[in-house]
């Protein structure tokens, strides 16, 4: 199994996958931004994380992911009764659409638009616009993780998605963020942020 992979990117929640999972895999990391570069996504579009199993290709973090737990059936990550994946479902959307995309935006503005090139009417707008998202993040004191008892798919995709929140300076509540630090210390999310960085 080969991921191919940028750090800093989304590529980290499949590593987190991974290592929640325990599975082997060869980690390729691809030089996005060097064009002449030989080490290359095999994504017709160059595009990470892009998964190669065997004869089955994947991109897209989420559809990666997914893969991943249904093929590893005996890990948690990505629950089999309906009631407890329609909890995750409805958390991973929430990440992916609400939050992730203003979030996601800002942080975009902030690294990779030159400062002088920065609308910061635009930028405005997208910080109250996640500071909203952010505000409406609930958590229920009877469960351990976001969507139950189980750290699942929906923690890796939230917590990330308020990493990046916290980068971009936005207000992040004490509960958020006792949250945020409980997902960072899992030694999964630690030897995925290793195997990243690589």
């Amino acid at each position: 199994m080969k991921i191919y992979t940028y750090p800093k990117s989304r590529s980290l929640r499949v590593l987190w996958a991974l290592e929640e999972i325990g599975a082997t895999y060869d980690n390729i990391r691809v030089e996005l931004f060097n064009p002449t570069s030989d080490v290359k996504s095999p994504h017709p579009f160059g595009k990470i994380p892009f998964l190669v199993d065997g004869k089955i290709s994947i991109s897209e973090t989420l559809a990666i992911c997914i893969y991943l737990c249904e093929k590893h059936q005996n890990c948690t990550l990505y629950p089999t009764n309906p009631e407890e994946k329609s909890s995750v479902n409805a958390w991973l959307s929430f990440s992916l659409t609400d939050l992730e995309a203003p979030v996601w935006s800002l942080l975009r503005q902030n690294v990779f638009i030159p400062e002088n090139q920065r609308s910061t009417d635009l930028m405005n707008t997208l910080r109250d616009e996640a500071t909203e998202v952010i505000s409406r993040i609930r958590f229920n004191s009877s469960h351990t993780w976001i969507a139950g008892d189980n750290f699942t798919l929906a923690d890796i995709f939230l917590s990330h998605s308020l990493l990046w929140a916290k980068l971009c300076g936005l207000e992040i509540g004490k509960e958020t963020d006792s949250y945020i630090a409980r997902a960072m210390s899992r030694p999964a999310f630690v030897k995925a942020q290793e195997m990243n960085n690589i």
